[in-house]
């Protein structure tokens, strides 16, 4: 096993990353894009949960939740959301 400044290096267990990058999106979901990056939160949500990480379903349902509420940002009238 490697180490980086005596600490041993740990690999990313199959579905992690997708998992990893699936909360990003949602997260980015919620202010920029909500529609697309919902959908690649849900896929990379998808993705994770097949390749045995099992919070793949949290990412899924954090993806949706991002997009719903991007979405409903998305609607509020303009005094609501800039100065």
């Amino acid at each position: 096993m490697s180490t980086v400044e005596g600490g041993p290096v740990r690999k990313l267990q199959p579905g992690q990353a997708a998992a990893i990058w699936g909360v990003v999106a949602a997260a980015w979901a919620i202010f920029v894009l909500p529609l697309f990056f919902g959908a690649v939160g849900l896929a990379l949500g998808a993705i994770a949960w097949k390749r045995g990480e099992t919070r793949g379903r949290w990412v899924m349902l954090a993806a949706v939740v991002g997009l719903l509420l991007g979405l409903g940002l998305g609607l509020l009238p303009d005094k609501f959301v800039s100065n």
